[in-house]
């Protein structure tokens, strides 16, 4: 039986920089890890069957379950046919783009690989952490990285001092789907911002950062929702 820590997520930046032919949308941002965390249970069991449970009912218990595709891929990857208990303990507010889902996938991922004594590279895993979500792979080291493509592009970073952050949520569910299909794209891209690649060949300054760059939801997410903006 493995007990995991399932840390969320908050995007420091975010830009959208391109959308392409299958409907994603390519973009430039910088994911910080959060202490605030969910926490998993993942033990071994005599049949075949993937079992979640969760003490949220807001959560699929079934093959809609994050963790549940993430089980099933690595078996598909591995030939492990064993079955496996997946207890989530939800402390991470769902859609409120904390990425509490993909690090729960990310953590079954990492912790299926020990039960299951398995040896993929942390390159492997991390391309089969791609086909269960696109913020999946950030979750298998974690830390603060810049992300580019559909957010899979990953470079290590970190800042040059320990900062806090107070983190707010007003029990609003806002959906990444429709953010995407209501934000005005041409605007987006008119914007002019300095070049975060830039900044992080160097350890960055999150005071200094924080006066180049903007989270491209804000029009359209303040627009619906003006608490957030007052927030």
């Amino acid at each position: 039986m493995l007990q995991l820590k399932t840390p969320s997520k908050i995007n420091l930046y975010l830009r959208i920089t391109g959308k392409l032919p299958n409907g994603y949308h390519e973009i430039e941002t910088i994911f910080q890890q959060l202490d605030l965390h969910d926490g998993l249970i993942i033990s071994a069991r005599n049949d075949k069957k993937v079992v979640i449970k969760s003490n949220s009912k807001n959560l699929p218990l079934d093959e809609n379950n994050i963790c549940f595709k993430a089980t099933k891929l690595l078996k598909e990857k591995s030939g492990v046919p064993d079955g496996v208990n997946i207890a989530i303990s939800k402390r991470i507010p769902i859609g409120a783009g904390l990425g509490g889902g993909s690090s729960d996938a990310a953590a079954t991922l990492r912790g299926l690989q020990k039960l299951w004594g398995l040896s993929f590279t942390e390159n492997e895993i991390t391309n089969i952490a791609k086909q269960v979500g696109a913020d999946v792979p950030f979750f298998i080291n974690g830390g603060t990285a810049y992300a580019t493509g559909i957010g899979d592009k990953l470079t290590q970073a970190k800042s040059s001092q320990k900062y806090y952050c107070v983190l707010v949520y007003p029990n609003i569910n806002i959906s990444t789907e429709w953010a995407y299909k209501n934000i005005n794209f041409n605007l987006t891209k008119t914007k002019k911002i300095i070049k975060l690649s830039e900044i992080l060949h160097k350890k960055f300054d999150f005071f200094e950062l924080k006066n180049f760059v903007q989270n491209d939801f804000e029009e359209v997410v303040f627009r619906e929702y003006p608490e957030l903006y007052e927030l």
